[in-house]
């Protein structure tokens, strides 16, 4: 696939540490995760990517263009960038704030209500368009972020932990919104503290420790697996249990005597299914069934796994 976004020895260096060098590509059309802990470099690669940063060592390509050309403001028209701004010294409607932006990011003049209208309508905001944005709640304000990166309707999409502050409804809608993207052709780039939620559509992941990357490349090459813990009402023959999950590939775990309790992984209906089969056939009732979140521990252990 084409790459759209290069760091070649991106090098930033800081009075007391050091980011980098780093190295890696994005892939035009896919969904990358960039992870790590506070202080792993996560920020200043944002930074550098928006052209926030402009001081730097290495070089940082976006679409064939060059952050250290003087005309590289250029590729942000092409990318949306999500953050959370507070906008409680906004004396300003969310109407003309919005209509303000959409003049400084070059949108065509008989486009710009059309796309108001629809931005705030799909984020519920249209009849609070007359409202000042000081005045918004938090929720509402954070509505708000996600359109000034959406409106342009980019085709890169930087996402700076856009699942905070969002009720369970709204971090779905926002996850099934990057599904359409990503079938549109667009980029997205992700940092975000609670993996579990987006994590199926990830196609590739950066983790940073300490300003160095320890892992880049994809779902598979990374072995992380969606968990599942299952509860048995009575006891089970687990070797029998084991022989069937291998038989299908299905990878199983520590087996917990006292819970009565065995976690597998999976990454697809179909293997959930066959385990239901098993336990049917075998007349194995089962007391519950959770999936088990995807965190920075997991991937730990999995990474000292592929070591």
């Amino acid at each position: 696939m084409e790459k759209i976004i290069t760091f070649k020895n991106f090098t930033k260096k800081f009075k007391t540490n050091q980011i980098g060098p780093i190295n890696f590509d994005i892939e035009r059309g896919s969904i990358t995760a960039l992870l790590g802990g506070s202080g792993s470099g996560k920020t200043v690669v944002l930074n550098a990517l928006t052209g926030i940063i402009k001081k730097y060592k290495g070089e940082i390509i976006i679409e064939k263009i060059n952050r250290k050309n003087r005309k590289s403001y250029l590729i942000n028209k092409s990318m949306g960038y999500y953050t959370q701004m507070d906008f409680s010294l906004y004396d300003i409607s969310a109407y003309n704030f919005l209509y303000d932006s959409c003049k400084i990011f070059g949108l065509a003049k008989n486009k710009i209500k059309e796309k108001i209208e629809y931005w705030l309508t799909f984020f519920e905001l249209w009849d609070k368009k007359d409202k000042k944005l000081k005045n918004f709640s938090w929720g509402m304000k954070n509505r708000m972020n996600f359109i000034i990166c959406f409106i342009k309707e980019p085709d890169i999409i930087i996402l700076d932990e856009p699942g905070a502050n969002l009720d369970s409804i709204w971090r779905n809608k926002i996850k099934n919104l990057l599904i359409k993207f990503k079938s549109e052709g667009k980029t997205i780039v992700v940092t975000v503290h609670n993996i579990d939620e987006l994590a199926e559509l990830f196609d590739d992941y950066i983790i940073l420790e300490s300003g160095a990357i320890i892992f880049k490349g994809s779902k598979k090459e990374l072995d992380l697996y969606n968990k599942f813990k299952i509860f048995f009402s009575v006891k089970v023959d687990i070797k029998k249990f084991r022989d069937f999950m291998n038989s299908k590939k299905i990878k199983t775990f520590k087996y917990d005597s006292l819970e009565n309790s065995i976690v597998f992984a999976s990454n697809s209906a179909e293997e959930i299914n066959w385990v239901f089969l098993f336990l049917l056939k075998e007349s194995v009732p089962i007391k519950n069934l959770i999936k088990l979140s995807i965190s920075m521990e997991s991937i730990y252990k999995a990474l000292e796994k592929n070591e």
